[in-house]
């Protein structure tokens, strides 16, 4: 789906919380594709204020799903996206949505579009910690738990390389879609041997 979602305003949620709480933020070191919550949690323990951990993280996760939930009217399917969904439950094959977003914004914009009972499974960012969202594997485990089935037994569809991280690292398998952030060319820097679609919705072909 394009979820038209306010992404500068994502990435200024940490760092506004931060200056609410009086962390350095630009002191912080983040060696990760997307910033960890660890460097924030490590310097409030460090500076004696471990206690403040849990409100700070609250408040990060409350501002990042209030900023999803003010585009989730806006969020429309890609081109056969519909489609291909209510086929592939026609056929008896699972279905799922592991995302970055919150469990709230995925249901949300699936029931929005009349889908939502198609889905086997949909996991969020707030699944389980943070730092285990994607591109951690630990995402993509957790979403082969609740969907009752291996990594390796998945096709995960994605965008954007921490898709592809999560799923590649897990062990599952992947097809780069050209929808989003990631064209032809820039997947195939990524690994040569990548099936890519312009759309998720013509994975159908495959099936």
């Amino acid at each position: 789906m394009d979820t038209r979602v306010d992404y500068s305003a994502i990435d200024r949620a940490d760092k506004d919380a931060c200056e609410r709480y009086g962390v350095p933020f630009d002191e912080l070191i983040f060696n990760t594709e997307k910033r960890l919550r660890r460097p924030i949690l490590d310097w409030l323990t460090t500076h004696g204020r471990a206690d403040e951990c849990e409100a700070i993280s609250d408040e990060i996760d409350a501002e990042l799903t209030r900023v999803e939930m003010e585009s989730v009217d806006e969020a429309r399917p890609f081109p056969g996206s519909l489609e291909c969904v209510r086929y592939l439950k026609s056929k008896g094959i699972k279905v799922g949505l592991l995302t970055r977003g919150s469990h709230r914004y995925g249901i949300t914009a699936l029931a929005k579009v009349g889908i939502l009972d198609c889905f086997d499974a949909v996991v969020g960012r707030d699944y389980a910690d943070y730092d285990d969202a994607k591109p951690s594997p630990k995402a993509m485990i957790d979403f082969a738990k609740e969907l009752d089935v291996r990594p390796s037994d998945i096709l995960y569809l994605g965008d954007n390389r921490t898709d592809y991280h999560s799923a590649r690292d897990a062990g599952a398998l992947f097809i780069g879609v050209c929808s989003g952030a990631m064209s032809e060319n820039d997947w195939l820097r990524e690994d040569p041997e990548m099936i890519t679609l312009p759309y998720a919705g013509n994975v159908i072909e495959y099936f």
